[in-house]
């Protein structure tokens, strides 16, 4: 590596350290008022993260879901049981002040919502996708009004109930419902990669982990490909502080463009052993039998069509705050390292047989060092 990149690498890591006032975020202190606030799929991996916020914040929360709640949900929240295809009867009943709607996949389910919830509800956040525009690889800049895809899905839209072929248009169908049926009181915001504890998706948690266990690790593709995520507990608390103002539009939840070299360098820096980088071309990589390990850790597959040029000027200028990527990383790997099943890791995803939607593929550790140092091995012997 040049003795100039060197430099621009330490600056930049640094400069996490040191960002500006508005992209870092605060300790949440209690709202003006308290509000009573709804949060459907509150029980689910990020969406306890809405509640946690809402709690914190001072607000009296309740979640709906079919009897199901999460163990590390503060014991203030009430659980409402019900089913959103054909029981909501334990929220019809009562105002709030906001609801959160965070694992909705079909139309449907806003439209049932906001017809049994009618002229009841102050203030309605849909959480939507960033997968919802139109081969955003044409700008140069995806923004909120960009295009986005049309449904052509053979299936009635309005019969979806969880995430399909068809997701991102599907999501389209789901704003367009909330605008209709919160008119004047709904607000869209569409997230990308969430990171950060609780990180399914295993991404920032694989590098965490893989440079607290050191040696030479394997990095693939362009050093500068791009990568853009939003910490969970940042979203979860931008979502709340947007609902007490009551806030409407569309905006694009995820934080600032870094590059993959820079994101690498910080779980480095964060690791108790040392470690180095070789660095192998995509190309390279994907000529291999084992082809198939690499490509959502090395390639960032979750980010391709140019999801990782997506501005969030607007949602910066709405008060969204960044906390700095180490401390994303440091308390992603504090979360893993108290898991079980540290054994494995999320090397990919593979369509369900049994229906709908994906599942991760996990492999054994000890299994993706092997392939990591014979991948390393062979580029060594080749170039």
């Amino acid at each position: 590596m040049s003795s100039r990149r060197k430099f621009l690498l330490s600056s930049l890591a640094a400069a996490t350290s040191f960002l500006p006032h508005r992209l870092l975020a605060q300790p949440s202190e209690k709202a003006a008022a308290p509000l009573r606030i709804l949060v459907l799929g509150g029980t689910g991996t990020t969406g306890r993260y809405y509640v946690r916020a809402a709690v914190d914040r001072g607000h009296r929360v309740a979640v709906f879901s079919r009897g199901k709640i999460h163990a590390d949900l503060p014991e203030s929240v009430e659980v409402l049981v019900g089913d959103r295809n054909n029981d909501l009867n334990s929220i019809n009943n009562k105002d709030w002040d906001a609801v959160i709607d965070v694992a909705t996949y079909g139309p449907g389910w806003v439209r049932s919502l906001g017809q049994a919830l009618e002229g009841r509800v102050r203030h309605y956040t849909f959480i939507s996708t960033i997968s919802v525009y139109d081969n955003p690889a044409k700008n140069a800049q995806t923004s909120e009004d960009s295009p986005v895809l049309a449904y052509h899905g053979a299936a009635d839209p309005y019969a979806i109930t969880q995430e399909g072929d068809d997701y991102g248009a599907a999501k389209v169908l789901c704003e367009r419902e909330a605008e209709k049926q919160f008119a004047g009181r709904a607000l869209i915001l569409r997230p990308g990669y969430i990171g950060g504890p609780d990180d399914t998706h295993g991404i920032l948690t694989f590098w965490a982990e893989r440079a607290q266990r050191g040696g030479e690790i394997l990095a693939g593709g362009d050093r500068a490909t791009p990568i853009q995520y939003i910490d969970v507990r940042d979203l979860g608390d931008w979502t709340i502080r947007l609902a007490e103002k009551r806030a409407t539009g569309t905006y694009n939840a995820i934080g600032p463009q870094i590059d993959q070299e820079l994101m690498i360098e910080n779980a480095r820096q964060g690791a108790l052993r040392t470690s180095s980088v070789t660095w192998v071309p995509m190309q390279w990589l994907g000529a291999r039998k084992d082809k198939a390990l690499w490509g959502t850790l090395l390639f960032w597959e979750i980010n391709k069509g140019s999801l990782t040029r997506i501005s969030n000027r607007k949602a910066l200028a709405q008060g969204l705050a960044i906390r700095p990527l180490r401390v994303t990383l440091a308390d992603t790997l504090a979360w893993h390292s108290q898991q079980s099943g540290q054994d494995e890791l999320v090397t990919g995803f593979r369509k369900r047989d049994d229906g709908p939607g994906f599942a991760e593929v996990h492999t054994p550790w000890s299994e993706y060092l092997d392939h990591e140092r014979d991948a390393i091995a062979a580029w060594n012997t080749a170039r």
